[in-house]
């Protein structure tokens, strides 16, 4: 058994540098030069089986971030599988339902991108998916009448399909309207994410069984900010939901989509896993995937249960979402139990979720350029980047000035450093992140 994490031990793993006070404030509570807490960086085993061929084949058509591409695509093919599928958790049911709340930037984020980018082989697989597509959440009532059930065999309003796919690029909407007074929304989401039964006592026709509703939510983090009130943290709405942060991947002018012949081989496949996977009832952990869960993955996504952090009230469903990701993964390649591939895939997902609530809810003001750069630097590792590469991620229209002084406040925290290497002629000067040795080395000296 490892030992019990806190978190800001988890801090600390997920390399957001030290806790969120430690980050901003040095052991005599000065102000430091801290940078706020840096975007999530995503780890490659993420993208895993059939979801993660989906990503790769998509990438180079689009400007969307490939984690919202995934989560997206996750999300869509739970709600399309149904219900059949599940873990169970101790005595507790748990559907194939993943909700991500996708946090970008108004304009670069592409939250919308990712989800198109998705749904384009759900729509092409021939399984049904645009049937179940809305948008538009409004209340408690409304999402029940859409799946309600038949009064009686002759009801053309009732339905016995229960599944859902809602997506919300105006999620900031639907906190506000969760805020009503006597709304029941958020208690009927509440309700949805766990598969029970959706009813209003004052209303009898207002009862929907077995619902297997998927939500993916588009909203900027500072609308999700300024919305959130502690009460909804604790109320548990938005615990429900997978914060996934998400940038522009990459500047395409003129994107060409999907090639036609791509697309069609993989949705394909698709239609295929999809069928396979609503013939599969309970998953369960195979042997290596216990040991592993038991060990290591269930302290780690449960150890900040009892922390107070807003973060870490964002993310007190980790350790379910590990597993029913884990199930999706191993639903789509039609199997009954879950490997340590599938936990070690989800996992990654689950560690980015979390990196991105301590991102999204972390309270210092940011440069989003300082942002890019940091993103770039930390997928770079030891090789960094030069100045000239990293004025080409704002296409060059940086001012000299600018770029100077975002280097400086970069290099100034002993977070990123500048090296050289040989080229022959003049060196190269490039920029990397500092060691977590150096700047251990640096906080002392």
């Amino acid at each position: 058994m490892t030992n019990p994490l806190d978190a800001n031990t988890i801090l600390e793993n997920l390399d957001a540098h030290a806790t969120i006070t430690r980050l901003h404030r040095d052991q005599s509570g000065d102000l430091t030069l801290g940078l706020p807490v840096p975007p999530p960086a995503a780890d490659p085993a993420m993208f895993y089986g059939l979801p993660g061929e989906l990503v790769r084949a998509a990438d180079p058509s689009t400007e969307a971030d490939p984690v919202g591409v995934l989560v997206s695509a996750l999300s869509a093919c739970g709600a399309v599988i149904g219900p059949a599928p599940y873990v169970q958790i101790g005595n507790t049911r748990h559907p194939l339902l993943i909700w991500p709340l996708l946090f970008g930037r108004t304009g670069s984020g592409r939250k919308g991108q990712a989800t198109d980018t998705a749904e384009i082989f759900l729509h092409h697989a021939g399984i049904g998916y645009g049937d179940l597509c809305v948008t538009g959440l409004s209340s408690g009532e409304g999402l029940i009448e859409r799946i309600r059930d038949p009064d009686s065999p002759d009801d053309p309003g009732g339905t016995m399909d229960k599944r859902l796919s809602v997506t919300e690029p105006e999620f900031s909407t639907v906190m506000a309207r969760a805020k009503r007074e006597g709304s029941t929304l958020g208690t009927m989401l509440r309700q949805a994410w766990d598969g029970r039964t959706l009813a209003v006592l004052t209303r009898n026709a207002y009862r929907a069984s077995n619902p297997h509703i998927a939500i993916i939510g588009h909203i900027t983090p500072k609308e999700f900010r300024m919305r959130l009130a502690e009460a909804d943290m604790a109320g548990g709405s938005y615990n429900r939901f997978l914060p996934i942060y998400v940038e522009r991947s990459k500047r395409l002018p003129i994107p060409e989509g999907v090639a036609p012949d791509v697309l069609a081989s993989l949705s394909g496949r698709l239609h295929d896993a999809v069928k396979a996977a609503r013939q599969i009832k309970r998953i369960a952990l195979d042997e290596d995937a216990r040991a592993l869960w038991s060990t290591e993955l269930y302290e780690e996504f449960t150890a900040a249960d009892d922390e107070d952090h807003a973060w870490t009230e964002f993310t007190r469903r980790s350790a379910p979402y590990c597993l029913r990701i884990a199930a999706l993964y191993a639903a789509l390649d039609a199997r009954t139990h879950i490997t340590t591939e599938d936990l070690g895939a989800a996992a990654a997902l689950v560690r980015y979720s979390i990196a991105s609530a301590v991102f999204v809810l972390d309270k210092q003001m940011r440069d989003p350029k300082i942002d890019r750069i940091r993103r770039a630097l930390d997928q770079t590792a030891d090789t960094g980047l030069t100045r000239s590469e990293i004025s080409a991620l704002f296409s060059r229209n940086v001012p000299k000035q600018t770029l100077d002084e975002l280097l400086t406040s970069l290099t100034a925290t002993g977070q990123y450093e500048t090296f050289t290497t040989p080229t022959g002629g003049r060196p190269s000067v490039r920029y990397r992140r500092t060691s977590p040795n150096e700047q251990r080395r640096n906080k002392t000296s």
